[in-house]
């Protein structure tokens, strides 16, 4: 049956919006100016104090964001990259992409998240960096991973795709390593309308690198200094997220709240939430469990018409493209997860009285 309670609403929270989305759509057809302009420096500007970044440097989507940063941070080919295998491909992607060695970790099951134990174990003498994901919108232990790393001279890039928003110790993501990247594909938290990304910095050269590396190489279309992309924020899009961005914050609150419903109305009965270690402020861009049966579980919660979905069952290490750099690699942490998560719904517009029908859907299945 089709879901009553879809995994997703992004509409409905932007029906309240719609006439300042057009006329903003309208400000950037009127002005001619649709590569870089104002309405990118501006979203940039806003988007750098949110998260709290000296700089921020818009680019086309969230995987380039990752190749950017990752080269603007010194990562040459060569290098090894760790990075976890339960996280979505492209964090893994982007560092074959720049010429760099994928060098897979394992997770914690009960954060979803990297660790500095897990990250410890997967160094190696050629690591120059490492990708901390901040799974379904919780932020790795970020100030444990700096105390490893920092000393050995190995970057840190906080791949915030699910994140923005997110704080730990509250300090944003965004903020808490030597750059972070974002992704605005339409059902993050914050969703453009169409592919977009950004990265983020505390350093001056990074940033400066990264505007380099998204336009060719080159500040002037005249002399390029390095081979570069061409992933450039579209100012539609910039023009779009300005009129959405002011409302994150409310829209944040809102998801947390519904992680709160779920716990009053009985989650953990029935599955086991996604641990919250103290310090932190997810956002939850998913709502995940772990359940011991958990695709006959989905097929009933659908059978109620309940949407729910499994996520990252073949972990990245498995992956065909992937398996020529995952000899050896023993992470039982990502086997355990891969297996047993299940995504609920989740979004700003979700209704107590939803969530308590889908732990009674939860319950009866």
């Amino acid at each position: 049956m089709n879901a009553e309670i879809p995994l997703f609403n992004t509409a409905d929270q932007l029906v309240p919006l719609r006439e300042r989305l057009h006329d903003a759509a309208t400000r950037v057809i009127d002005s001619g100016r649709y590569i870089f302009g104002p309405e990118v420096q501006s979203f940039e500007h806003e988007f750098a104090r949110f998260v709290g970044a000296e700089h921020a440097v818009g680019v086309g989507n969230g995987t380039d964001a990752l190749m950017i940063a990752l080269r603007a941070v010194g990562v040459e080919p060569g290098d090894d990259v760790v990075v976890p295998s339960f996280t979505f491909y492209a964090s893994a992607e982007a560092i074959a992409a720049v010429g760099a060695r994928p060098v897979f970790c394992d997770i914690d099951p009960e954060t979803f998240n990297i660790t500095a134990a897990t990250v410890e174990a997967a160094l190696t003498p050629n690591t120059s960096a490492v990708i901390a994901v901040h799974l379904f919108g919780l932020p790795a232990p970020m100030p444990r991973l700096r105390d490893l790393l920092a000393p050995r001279g190995i970057k840190i890039v906080e791949d915030a795709a699910q994140a923005v928003g997110a704080r730990l110790d509250g300090v944003p993501a965004g903020s808490l390593g030597d750059a972070a990247t974002f992704s605005f594909f339409p059902s993050k938290n914050l969703g453009a309308f169409g592919d977009a990304g950004i990265i983020t910095t505390g350093d001056e050269a990074v940033a400066d690198t990264a505007r380099l590396l998204r336009h060719h190489g080159t500040t002037n279309k005249q002399q390029h200094t390095l081979i570069g992309y061409n992933s450039r924020l579209d100012a539609l899009q910039a023009a779009l997220l300005r009129v959405l961005l002011p409302e994150l914050e409310g829209w944040n609150a809102a998801r947390r709240a519904a992680a709160d419903a779920y716990e009053a109305a009985g989650i953990a009965e029935y599955a086991t939430p996604q641990t919250i270690p103290e310090g932190s402020e997810p956002v939850h861009h998913l709502y995940v469990v772990s359940h011991d049966e958990p695709e006959a579980t989905i097929a009933a919660l659908r059978e109620r018409g309940v949407e729910a979905r499994g996520y990252y069952r073949t972990p990245v290490h498995l992956q065909p493209p992937m398996v020529r750099w995952a000899e050896g690699a023993e992470l039982p942490g990502t086997t355990a997860a891969s297996a047993s998560n299940i995504a609920l719904p989740i979004s700003p517009v979700i209704t107590t009285r939803q969530v308590e029908a889908v732990v009674a859907a939860l319950a009866a299945a």
